[in-house]
């Protein structure tokens, strides 16, 4: 510890907390002479600062609700997102954000005009551009220790189980019940836990599937319905729902990947913007 905190010495910043006491903090400069002397990564500075209390400055307003072990074990977790659109485009970033470790982004669409009431990395320069692609650029410039690879391609039945085997947690994104219940399939069998997330209109929901809880079936059915008979078709997607509901399955991601209590086997978060409303349903 000594040795650290000489070596890093001009880059430490100390945090005042109310009780008197303070924590220290370490800019992107000193992470980056700490990866150099050490010849490792980035992340690997990251990990050893936390490992001496020290914290990464682009995380240190994650101190409070999570500790240095937590922020080290999300530098070292692994999170699919299945989607890059509306819920997926805002999921990416916030993973990266908190500090996940190693991303991989799915999704075999480009953007398009009229993704651009909602999702956020829609922009006129990004227009054409394969959503996955754009995602994990944007996910690596926001947090270089960051492991962000794009899948740009459609998910089924066939590349499925290798996308989602060895990751520790799923979120899904998609826009279609027949994309879904194939990822929750491929996440059974994987022993992958799923953040399913849902929206039309001003409303959303989130349920987590773990293996061997409730799932997509015991809420709509056996048999998926055609998309063209989705709420969302009819209800739209204005701008401020898919913004919640990706926070919500952020959430619930987070909380899987620190072993904290979230939703349970088969209850569903329904969120009313238009109320406002937030409660907790019980599938049966």
């Amino acid at each position: 510890m000594p040795e650290l905190r000489a070596l890093l010495a001009p880059y430490l910043k100390e945090n005042p907390l109310p009780d008197g006491e303070a924590f220290f903090s370490v800019g992107l400069a000193g992470l980056e002479a700490l990866a150099a002397h050490r010849g490792q990564g980035l992340k690997g500075a990251m990990l050893e600062c936390l490992d001496q209390g020290l914290w990464p400055e682009r995380f240190r307003a994650n101190r409070g609700e999570l500790d240095a072990g937590d922020q080290a074990r999300l530098l070292n977790s692994s999170a699919a997102v299945m989607g890059c659109g509306g819920l997926g485009g805002l999921t990416c970033l916030l993973l990266a954000r908190l500090g996940v470790g190693d991303l991989l982004l799915v999704d075999g669409d480009n953007f398009e005009e009229s993704n651009l009431n909602r999702q956020m990395l829609a922009t006129p320069e990004t227009l054409g551009r394969p959503k996955a692609q754009v995602a994990a650029e944007a996910a690596a410039r926001l947090n270089p220790a960051c492991q962000a690879k794009a899948r740009v391609e459609w998910i089924g039945p066939d590349n499925l189980p290798e996308m989602v085997t060895g990751r520790q947690v799923v979120v899904d994104c998609l826009d279609n019940l027949t994309a879904r219940y194939q990822l929750e399939d491929a996440c059974r069998a994987a022993g992958a836990p799923l953040v399913h997330g849902a929206l039309a209109g001003m409303e959303g929901m989130v349920m987590v599937i773990r293996p061997g809880d409730p799932g997509l079936r015991d809420l709509h059915g056996p048999t998926p319905p055609p998309k063209s008979h989705g709420a969302e078709v009819l209800l739209g997607t204005p701008t401020p729902t898919p913004a919640a509901v990706a926070s919500l399955e952020v959430s619930e991601a987070m909380k899987l990947l620190l072993g904290r209590p979230g939703l349970k086997p088969g209850q569903l978060l329904h969120l009313d913007l238009g109320a406002p409303a937030l409660e907790i349903l019980t599938l049966g």
